[in-house]
């Protein structure tokens, strides 16, 4: 099964039960949800022999099944790039030109209520490893601090905090959320600004960086360029708990894991991401902020698509009898 054999790092300790509902996303025998379903028909996808539901728009491309594989080659762009969910760029940039404002609309309905966005994601254990704070803008990454803060309030107990974070330019409305990053034009800058300035004092006493330059052919650094600078600190064995927010939880936890078990397989490192709520958007957004919404929502489902199939093929090969891959 692709979820219960997701994470096998330490020994035979199941740890499925720490980590995020991915029957959300895709069944045992790798097939897509009906949620996905849903969201490939409001992006004017549908499943060959499958019926159309009336809220959808004319459909622009077929896939022949729900096959995982099948449909992530599609969103990602693979098959035809004008019906990708995948899109370059930063997110709050992000447009997809399949959306009109009333599918978009349903779109993030669908994922403040039915994949359960509108409700925090916390940890299932009380003790970990470490925490590992995860880059994103400011606004997100003080969002993050003030997450951790709550959680080590309530009694979550930790060895280590790590900061995940790369270099990045700052944007404007960064600078503007935070009068104190007006000078400021790094995303590590601004991480370590802000946390010295709102996270709890415990944490800050055992806080360590992990700071990485863009990859190569990229112009800023990337989840798993931070993960790989994780890695050269030499951290412990064990479970750590990474903080995100909203609907890039089962994503950077996805994303992570599968760095860590591709590059590192013996390094005995599972991660659990936890984060606040999506706060989804107001009903006088205007039109142009629900189609980007919705545009990086469905960013984000094909990575975590893309990601399970990485599980799936992986879980595929461990059957086979295969340890690594």
């Amino acid at each position: 099964m692709i979820v219960s054999a997701i994470f096998f790092l330490l020994g035979n300790a199941s740890l499925s039960q720490a980590q995020g509902n991915y029957s959300k996303y895709v069944n045992s025998d790798g097939q897509v949800s009906n949620l996905v379903v849903q969201c490939l028909g409001l992006s004017g996808i549908v499943i060959d022999g499958e019926m159309k539901e009336e809220k959808w728009p004319e459909p622009i491309y077929v896939l022949n099944s729900r096959d995982l594989a099948e449909v992530v080659r599609v969103v990602q762009g693979k098959v035809n790039p004008d019906v990708s969910w995948f899109k370059k760029g930063e997110r709050w940039t992000m447009s997809n030109s399949a959306l009109s404002p009333s599918t978009a609309k349903e779109i993030l309905r669908l994922g403040q209520q039915d994949f359960g966005f509108k409700n925090p994601v916390l940890p299932k254990d009380k003790k970990y490893q470490g925490i590992l704070i995860l880059g994103s803008t400011a606004q997100s990454f003080n969002n993050r601090v003030l997450f951790a803060n709550e959680l080590v309030q309530g009694g979550t107990l930790f060895n280590s905090v790590y900061l995940l974070v790369g270099r990045r330019k700052l944007e404007d409305f960064e600078k503007e959320a935070f009068s104190y990053l007006s000078s400021v034009n790094d995303e590590g800058a601004m991480a370590g600004e802000i946390f010295s300035r709102n996270a709890k004092s415990i944490l800050q006493n055992k806080k360590m960086t992990a700071y990485s330059e863009p990859p190569e052919g990229k112009v800023r650094a990337t989840t798993e360029s931070t993960v790989r600078a994780f890695m050269r600190l030499k951290p412990s064995p064990g479970k750590y708990l990474c903080v995100s927010n909203g609907i890039y939880v089962p994503y950077q936890e996805l994303v992570i894991q599968n760095v860590l078990d591709k590059h590192y397989p013996k390094a005995g490192i599972v991660v659990e991401c936890v984060g606040s709520a999506d706060k989804g958007v107001s009903d006088f957004a205007t039109d142009e902020t629900m189609l980007n919404k919705a545009s990086d929502f469905l960013d984000n489902l094909s990575r975590i698509l893309y990601n399970l199939d990485i599980r799936n093929a992986a879980d595929s090969k461990f059957k086979d009898g295969h340890a690594s891959f």
